[in-house]
């Protein structure tokens, strides 16, 4: 692609058009580059915007007043400036050493050409600049693979891996997100070097690896990458070609995950409870006389795996728990009536009801025709007829408080007891839940 590159300049927000302006006008280059340049020929509008300058990160702040600059990493010439509300990051054009740590260059310097400071990036497809005096600069094809939809590492890919093992992961969470596919040589460097992931720190892999399983590719992208996924989660092993000899179930249980991972939609902790759900089957599988598969006591055997692995990769606590939670309900079988649904919005909440039912229309979806896909369905419609008439389910909605408890002669923990079992009376029959119904209710038990 040459400089007549499909980016409008009038079209760039107004706080990156005063930087590169101002900027240029004081003889220095500014360059467009990044996940933003690669959104804009994508014809998408990128959520921010990354800068490359040759201005010394210490001269950035008198260039650019009265706005204010940060110095959010002067170590690699970063400074972000704050532009009619809009937050810039600006990085001095560079080029850099080896990485013999696996993470570092050794070195760092500035250089004037910004073609140094592309062939040190990782993928063809981020190792492109613009600006409005230099149009598209695109050494390495990057603008020819994004229309083939490819990811290329810059230069050879074993090189690129090595120098920092976490490109592995962002190579298949491009993949995932974009849903490109991988260079054949980049794809062979890639397998090569998965053990290269063992020099780099837990948290990076995981910020990694959950975008990579939220991309609408991300089945895809596990299913041909399966050996950097077991480097990554070593207990996804055993769940390939593992049979499970039931009628229910047409596919293996990899196979089966990935296809509940691509039906079950967005939201992390929905797609991380798919890729785990059936992660303790292997250990639970016994077969019954006439050779059938059975995976007693999975879901809650699995919500404790799952537990395990995210704990060890360090994710936080509140989705560990909400995606466990997940895990271990996911084979339950809710009855189908206002009351069962009540009380199982009063266990979950109506946002991680609504995540469980989906779920579960995404995991009969995937186990084979004789599965009914529309249980969970039926569910979620009574749930929402639930929530829209306001039924109560939970104490906050109950009618009454613990003070007009007190003051009828409750203490301690009779107030709380009989807090719980209003709300049970309450969920079996929404119409109860009034002051006076309740209050005589309370009465009735205080006499006895």
């Amino acid at each position: 692609m040459s400089s007549s590159a499909p980016i409008r300049w009038e079209s760039l927000p107004l706080p990156v058009r005063l930087v590169m302006e101002r900027l240029e006008s004081k003889g220095f280059q500014v360059f467009l580059v990044g996940g933003c340049l690669r959104d804009l020929l994508r014809g998408e509008n990128p959520q921010d915007y990354d800068l490359a300058s040759t201005v010394p990160p210490e001269e950035m702040e008198q260039l650019l007043s009265p706005y204010p600059v940060i110095a959010t990493g002067l170590r690699y010439g970063t400074v972000t400036a704050v532009v009619e509300g809009q937050a810039l990051e600006i990085t001095r054009l560079r080029r850099e050493g080896g990485y013999k740590d696996g993470r570092r260059p050794d070195w760092v310097l500035p250089t004037e050409d910004i073609r140094e400071d592309l062939a040190r990036r990782d993928f063809t497809i981020n190792a492109m600049a613009f600006s409005p005096s230099h149009g598209l600069i695109d050494p390495f094809g990057g603008a020819q693979d994004l229309e083939k939809r490819l990811i290329r590492a810059v230069g050879e890919p074993g090189r690129r891996f090595q120098e920092d093992g976490l490109r592995i992961l962002r190579g298949l969470r491009f993949a995932s997100r974009l849903d490109f596919d991988l260079e054949q040589e980049t794809a062979r460097a890639l397998v090569e070097k998965r053990h290269l992931l063992g020099q780099v720190a837990q948290e990076r892999i995981t910020g990694e690896f959950i975008r990579l399983v939220e991309g609408m590719a991300a089945p895809r992208v596990l299913e041909e990458f399966f050996p950097v996924a077991v480097q990554v989660v070593p207990e996804l092993q055993a769940l390939q070609g593992f049979e499970q000899h039931t009628p229910y179930h047409i596919y293996d249980v990899w196979q089966h995950t990935l296809r509940v991972l691509d039906g079950v939609g967005e939201g992390r902790e929905v797609r991380l409870a798919a890729l785990f759900h059936d992660i303790a089957k292997p250990q639970c599988f016994f077969q019954g006389r006439r050779g059938v598969g059975h995976f007693k006591g999975h879901a809650v055997a699995g919500g404790a795996v799952t537990g395990q692995i995210l704990k060890r990769m360090r994710f936080p606590t509140q989705l560990r728990e909400e995606v466990c939670q997940l895990v271990r309900w996911h084979d339950e079988d809710i009855p189908q009536t206002d009351e069962a649904v009540r009380r199982w919005l009063n266990l979950l909440g109506p946002v991680q009801l609504r995540r469980l039912l989906l779920f579960q229309q995404a995991d009969s979806r995937a186990k084979s025709p004789r599965s009914d896909t529309l249980f969970a369905g039926r569910l979620l419609q009574r749930m929402e007829n639930i929530l829209q008439r306001g039924d109560c389910f939970t104490l906050k909605a109950l009618a009454v408080r613990g003070n007009d408890l007190k003051a009828m002669g409750f203490s301690g923990p009779q107030v709380g007891r009989a807090l719980e079992r209003l709300l049970d009376q309450v969920i079996k029959d929404p119409e109860k839940n009034q002051r006076e119904i309740l209050l005589a209710l309370a009465d009735g038990w205080e006499r006895q």
